[in-house]
């Protein structure tokens, strides 16, 4: 999957914002090119869907919901991407229902809600006119500003009213101190104005004796008016509700029901404005991480059977482990070569001890030792683990130890301690189709058949 930067065209996701499940700020081409540099969005289409991953300051290729027409490939896509580079597949800007959605994907899952980021939700016929006696407030301050400024004038931005509006937002944010993030809006909101009318932005301005007094941009989504800037100079009392509501007025026409006045981003002065406009909804927004089953793993891992123990493998056990790394013959059938690795040099038995505890370290893979007396007689491995509760188990043993019986042993044990401790969803497993031997073995062991490609049959066990 490659992903793309998104750069000034943004509007690009015009195309997919129809298909969102989820209706937060966050989604809109407004708020993503504002913010595409702060957050380094990238985008990736697949099967006519839209995937986007960002990265901040603070966090790292985390994931939002699928936009489009297949999610569920688009799911699988994402979650391919995350174990292919070793990263955690988290979503963020989850909402409530889409959070439950996921549990029931994800069977080992954590999630995280920050009060900071939470959208406030309007009525937006309410909003129109602050009807009603919780709006009391919000009228009295409209009426005021009408009464002092009689000769205000609002009308929808054109473009030549673009100068005199950055000269108004550059004369507010020289009176205060700007936080960190007003600051990295203040970086592109010039850009984002410049642009309004190709992002399919809509824009009010209210002036008193020809000069800017307050200025709004948003847009439309679906049922949906987002308020993405609202500047007011507070020196004209009253003049944030009233350019609130006739932002309101001016935009949300039919079809419209909702106002979404986006977050407080932890500023109490501007909670406080935001819980004054009696708002139906705090949207809570939730950062949703899935893990694998290797979650559950305890290490040291310890079963005993019958004849033999399986368990982790120690640095004693490097030169028997490098000796059946180093089979040609037995490895043909274990589906990877050292050499594409190593580049021509010759491995010691170091190497591969390291090799496996690397691959233990990432939570990629879990290899354990098979013994009889002390005496490693071959190699069990938990990989490929997935996001949806799965786990993949092989098997690899000395020629000499062929025919013994220790394979379905051990593998049996295995896979008992697997269901017993790490509870999966789908155990699974594969051979070569030439590999009779290890088909045999899988069938005495309860897998049943799966699928297969031109190499490998692969099969499968679900609870």
């Amino acid at each position: 999957m490659q992903f793309t930067k998104l750069d000034e065209k943004a509007e690009i996701l015009e195309k997919y914002l129809p298909f969102a499940e989820i209706k937060f700020c966050d989604i809109s081409v407004g708020a993503k090119y504002m913010w595409r540099n702060y957050f380094q969005i990238e985008y990736a289409i697949i099967n006519d869907t839209l995937i986007m991953k960002e990265s901040s300051p603070k966090y790292k290729d985390v994931f939002y919901f699928p936009m489009g027409k297949d999610v569920e490939g688009a799911l699988i896509e994402i979650e391919r991407y995350c174990q292919q580079n070793h990263i955690p597949l988290t979503f963020c800007c989850i909402d409530e229902k889409v959070k439950d959605y996921l549990l029931t994907i994800y069977p080992i899952a954590s999630f995280h809600h920050e009060r900071d980021w939470d959208d406030y939700i309007y009525d937006a016929e309410k909003f129109k006119s602050y009807s009603g006696k919780k709006f009391s407030g919000q009228r009295n301050h409209v009426n005021k500003f009408k009464k002092l400024y009689p000769e205000y004038v609002v009308k929808k931005v054109e473009r030549a009213d673009l100068s005199a509006i950055k000269e108004f937002i550059s004369y507010l944010s020289a009176k205060k101190k700007e936080s960190e993030l007003e600051k990295a809006e203040h970086e592109l909101l010039f850009e984002y104005i410049d642009n309004f009318e190709k992002l399919n932005q809509g824009g009010l301005i209210v002036t008193i004796d020809e000069k800017v007094v307050g200025v709004s941009f948003g847009e439309v989504v679906a049922d949906t008016l987002i308020v993405h800037v609202e500047k007011a100079d507070t020196d004209y009392s009253g003049a944030y509700p009233f350019l609130a509501s006739e932002f309101v007025k001016a935009f949300a026409e039919e079809g419209v029901k909702f106002v979404n006045r986006e977050e407080d981003c932890g500023d109490e002065g501007l909670r406080t404005s935001k819980l004054q406009y009696q708002p139906i909804e705090i949207k809570k927004k939730y950062e949703f991480t899935a893990s694998t089953l290797f979650q559950r793993l305890r290490s040291p891992v310890e079963i005993s059977t019958e004849r033999l123990t399986v368990g982790d493998i120690l640095l004693t056990d490097a030169e028997d482990y490098y000796r059946l790394y180093m089979d040609d013959e037995l490895n043909k059938w274990w589906g990877y070569d050292y050499r594409e690795d190593l580049n021509g040099e010759i491995p010691s038995p170091e190497y591969f001890f390291r090799f496996q505890q690397n691959l233990k370290d990432i939570k990629e893979e879990y290899s354990l030792a098979v013994k009889k007396n002390g005496k490693m007689v071959g190699e069990l491995v938990l990989h490929n683990f997935d996001f949806r509760g799965g786990v993949e188990m092989g098997y690899r043993f000395f020629k000499e130890c062929h025919g013994k019986g220790y394979a379905t042993e051990s593998a049996l044990a295995l896979k008992k301690f697997v269901i017993e401790n790490l509870k999966p969803n789908r155990l699974k497993t594969r051979c070569f189709k030439q590999n009779i031997p290890s088909k045999n073995l899988i069938g005495r062991i309860g897998f049943t058949d799966w699928y297969q490609t031109e190499t490998h049959f692969f099969f499968k066990i679900d609870f």
